[in-house]
């Protein structure tokens, strides 16, 4: 009723015309065209500002604050209007919310003194009967307490019984209790105790600390050097207990600790002969320092006394690893006979175990290998550092290593059927690639050392006088081609295949380098000295130069007549029968042996060391050429023929003589010109550069820069001759000492292309050899007879005084006008004949001496031409016919000395088949004379058949049988 009297004032109100509503219609129109926002909670004059444009239009933005203004006014208006039309049903609305709060009150108060009264009545009536249901409740709690603790207090024992089975290392009866407190503890009512965590905490840890233990018992029978097999036995059956979960790989555990000692073994090793730097102390550098680091410390003298220490370790983990492989197999045999049910998981882990240590080997060997190589490598193996003796001590040492590798991989190779030899180098690949790496880094260092040594120290200060030796000597001995260090593995397959190899007769143990020596006593090198030179006072032969069997005199100085009267062949047989060498010769011989030793030592570098062996002896024939020839004539052999020169060019006359020297001696420019371009290119390692007094780096042109012979133009010296012979025919006595043991040289290279190219260098050395004598004794006689001070008077002087007489005249009934000075050549001749024989006192071979003479010959022969071209047109034919009785005598003098006999047989200066053969006949100036008489045509041809004459001799016949034709002299 309230509601509907209310309602209709107000229905009278909104429908009655007000003044108010009809004023503000159209202010209510204008709100309504304002957005939605307006209307909104948000605010809406930030989001006004955000629409509006920067920079902001102030004008603007106060015509809008005008505009929002009057819509506001007109609202506030609106509202006020429409309270008041509805003010009478506001308050009574009011009167009516006033009046429900009063009854709410009342009814409050009522149900404040019902609940009083109520508890007064629960306090007195049910209070006893609600303490009776606690105490029940209470009692049976207490019951469950009790059979929980007792639980408790069982599943501590049982942790108790665990703790006494570790702390007695009774792994079996641990694990055992383990798994029972495990499956205790694995129930669901514990789960909710927090009290037990700890307990459960520990079961894990105490877990971790039996295969802890168990870990470190495979450690020490892994490598220990006691092996305790009932021990061992129960650490396998402790690990046959353990769940799939908890146990680890027994084979995988126990190549764990092996690796892991072999890396730590290697390097205490290493420690007590590494040195610490100055600046740190030895303490701290040893605890931070590498492998690396500790081996590059160590002292080249020590590394025998290291590495055998560290072999002799590891091959102890070889041997212990071979054990347990036996032992495995035995005891698997064993169990499998006992056929324990019991023990079914301890028979499974030993054939698991037993198949794991097998497949381990390879890695064992591996990590071996590894850590060996890694120390080789570190190691400086640079010469003289480490000495030559302990280089093959080490060498010897890493070869019985590899031998106890490849013992110890032999069951592993026939197991995989592939038992041959190549197969099981395989297993040793990464040491002996080490090795291999290691010996020619050494071997490079010890050659360049060894051979700026020989150079700076031999064939610099060589006096080259002959050494006089024992008939039946050699430079070259077979017992001291052999290898310094015996063998690795000197038995046979079968013995090293049967000997047991334990830890009591490890091959490093207590390993002496004294036990090695570096030769054995020889007798064989007893017997080659005869007549007791070379014996030491003791009766034994002394080591090296001692053995050389030096004599005391090769002519015999009681004799008053012995430089006075000829010297014969017999005056000479021991200078004829025993081998002409130098100390240089037998220096480079003792090196030839050393790096045959070498060979011998380590065949996979054999072709190589070979090869360096042939750059020593062709570096030997490359001073010898140097020392013993003047500098022009080796420009001359060496000159570049294929640069071109205008027919016009001076140089041409002596480019032709360049090309004849060539033709004489090809093989040795071609060997003498490879030499100094392969050893040009050399870089010398910093040693060699110190042994020079040079800073490095130095180059190999070092070592071909040859200062010559201060002797060769020594007059009283005969131009040094007696050492020019003693050099070149030391070459071939080298040569000769190195084919005699051929064979031997060729079995230490690899078969195949490297024994033919040992055949192909003796073949071509002994020419190389030939063409070396042919050259040093052919200019050694022209020194002779050049030289002004050797005789009376010199071979040029004697030549242009001849020249310039009056060779016009035809008649010559009174004699020839050279014949005071034919008178003085031929005196010149006798004496040189009485002072080569006795040239170094007399110890120049027979057949050296004829050799030399016949080039004395040749270039005597070869003087007379050039006097018959010197003469020029003025000589008349009989002036020739005159010349031709002069040159005779000559020859008939020349021929007077240095005879031929049936012993020595025909000397021939060149072979056959040589092209200049005809040079060094006495036909060359018969031809020449012959020539003269030819006419201008017949010259021509004669001039283009004989290119052995040279331009200024052929020049001359022409110009003496063309006469004044200027015509037939151009052509």
């Amino acid at each position: 009723g309230r509601v509907g009297c209310c309602s209709r004032p107000r229905e009278a109100t909104m429908d009655a015309p007000t003044g108010g509503a009809s004023s503000s219609s159209g202010r209510g129109r204008d709100i309504s065209k304002l957005p939605e926002r307006f209307l909104a909670l948000d605010d809406v004059v930030a989001k006004e500002l955000a629409e509006l444009d920067y920079p902001w239009n102030l004008k603007a933005i106060e015509e809008k604050i005008q505009e929002y203004t009057s819509f506001s006014e007109a609202t506030n208006a609106q509202l006020s209007a429409r309270v008041m039309q509805n003010y009478n049903e506001f308050v009574q609305g009011m009167q009516q919310v006033q009046a429900v709060e009063t009854e709410l009150s009342l009814i409050g108060v009522l149900v404040k003194n019902g609940r009083r009264k109520l508890q007064n009545h629960d306090a007195g009536i049910t209070r006893g009967s609600m303490q009776i249901t606690r105490q029940h409740r209470k009692r049976e709690r207490l019951k469950e307490l009790l059979k929980l603790l007792g639980e408790f207090q069982g599943v501590v024992e049982i942790d108790g019984r665990l703790r006494e089975s570790l702390a007695a290392e009774n792994y079996c009866e641990a694990i055992v209790q383990h798994a029972a407190l495990k499956e205790a503890l694995a129930t669901a009512r514990f789960n909710q105790f927090p009290g037990l965590r700890g307990l459960q905490q520990s079961m894990s840890s105490n877990l971790s600390l039996v295969q802890q233990k168990l870990s470190d018992g495979l450690r020490v029978a892994a490598v220990s050097s006691e092996f305790n097999a009932d021990r061992y036995e129960e650490i396998l059956k402790a690990y046959s207990m353990l769940s799939a979960d908890q146990a680890v790989s027994v084979g995988k555990e126990l190549l764990r600790h092996v690796s892991e000692c072999i890396v730590a073994v290697t390097r205490q090793c290493t420690l007590p002969f590494s040195a610490a730097p100055s600046h740190e102390s030895p303490e701290d550098w040893h605890k931070k320092a590498q492998l690396r680091d500790l081996c590059r410390s160590v002292d080249p003298m020590h590394f025998v006394s290291c590495i055998a220490t560290l072999f002799e370790h590891l091959c102890d983990f070889l041997y212990r690893h071979q054990f347990l492989c036996t032992w495995h197999a035995i005891r698997s045999h064993a169990a499998e006979a006992e056929n324990s049910s019991a023990e079914s998981g301890f028979r499974e882990i030993l054939r698991h175990v037993h198949a794991e240590l097998v497949a381990s080997k390879r890695n064992v060997w591996d990590r071996i290998q590894q850590q060996v190589s890694l120390v080789l490598m570190t190691l400086d193996f640079q010469y003289p550092a480490l000495t030559e003796d302990n280089f093959m001590h080490v060498l010897h040492l890493t070869q019985l290593l590899i031998e106890e590798g490849d013992a110890f991989m032999a069951d592993v190779s026939t197991s995989s059927k592939a038992a041959s030899a190549e197969s099981r180098r395989q297993w040793s690949a990464p040491i002996r690639n080490t090795l291999k790496s290691k010996a020619h880094d050494y071997f490079q260092s010890l050659h360049f050392n060894a051979w700026t040594h020989f150079k700076m120290a031999h064939i610099e200060q060589d006096s080259w006088q002959r050494i006089p030796v024992a008939r039946s000597y050699s430079l070259l001995r077979p017992e001291r081609l052999k290898p310094v260090l015996p063998k690795a593995g000197g038995g046979t397959a079968s013995a090293e295949a049967s000997r047991p190899r334990t830890s009591e007769n490890n091959p490093f143990r207590n390993y002496k380098p004294e036990a090695h020596a570096a030769f054995a006593s020889h007798p064989a090198a007893d017997d080659v000295l005869e007549d007791g030179f070379g014996k030491a006072p003791g009766g034994e032969a002394q080591d090296e130069i001692d053995e050389h069997a030096l004599l005391q005199h090769w002519i015999d100085d009681s004799s008053p007549s012995a430089l006075s009267g000829p010297i014969g062949s017999s005056m000479l047989s021991n200078s004829n029968r025993s081998p002409v060498v130098s100390s240089s010769t037998v220096e480079l011989a003792r090196l030839l042996e050393r790096y045959c030793r070498m060979m011998a030592a380590i065949p996979s570098l054999a072709l190589d060391i070979f090869q360096h062996a042939v750059q020593l002896v062709e570096f030997y024939v490359h001073c010898v050429l140097c020392l013993f020839v003047q500098d022009r004539h080796l420009r001359l052999l060496l000159e570049d023929l294929d640069v071109h020169l205008p027919s016009t060019d001076p140089r041409l006359a002596t480019r032709q003589d360049a090309y004849h020297l060539q033709r004489l001696c090809p093989d040795l420019r071609r060997a003498v010109a490879r030499t100094r371009e392969q050893v040009s290119s050399l870089a010398l390692p910093d040693s060699c550069a110190a042994s020079l007094g040079l800073q490095g780096p130095v180059s190999g042109n070092v070592l071909v820069q040859i200062i010559p012979f201060s002797k060769i133009t020594s007059a009283s010296t005969l131009c040094g001759l007696s050492e020019r012979c003693v050099g070149v025919e030391s070459v071939g006595a080298i040569l000769s000492s190195m084919q005699e043991h051929q064979a031997q040289i060729a079995a230490l290279l690899p078969k195949g292309t490297a024994q033919e190219a040992c055949d192909r260098f003796f073949q071509a050395e002994e020419s190389v050899a030939s063409q070396l004598r042919t050259f040093v004794l052919m200019y050694a006689a022209r020194d002779v007879l050049e030289v002004p001070d050797v005789g009376r008077i010199s071979l040029d002087h004697f030549s242009n005084t001849v020249q310039a007489l009056r060779w016009e005249q035809r008649d010559f009934s009174q004699g020839s006008p050279a014949a005071p000075y034919l008178e003085h050549l031929r005196g010149q001749i006798d004496e040189l004949a009485r002072r080569i024989p006795c040239a170094g006192g007399g110890s120049i071979p027979y057949a050296t001496q004829r050799l030399v003479w016949g080039w004395l010959e040749v270039r005597i022969m070869q003087e007379c031409v050039e006097v018959v071209a010197k003469c020029g047109r003025k000589k008349t034919h009989e002036a020739l016919m005159c010349l031709a009785e002069d040159f005779q005598s000559i020859r008939n003098s020349v021929r007077q000395h240095f005879q031929s006999s049936e012993e020595s047989g025909e000397m021939q200066l060149l072979q056959t088949e040589h092209p200049l053969r005809a040079t060094v006949e006495w036909t060359y100036l018969e031809q020449y004379l012959e020539a003269h008489g030819y006419t201008t045509n017949e010259v021509g041809t004669w001039c283009k058949r004989h290119v052995e004459y040279p331009l200024r001799l052929q020049k001359a016949l022409i110009e003496y049988v063309a006469g004044n034709n200027q015509k037939a002299l151009r052509q």
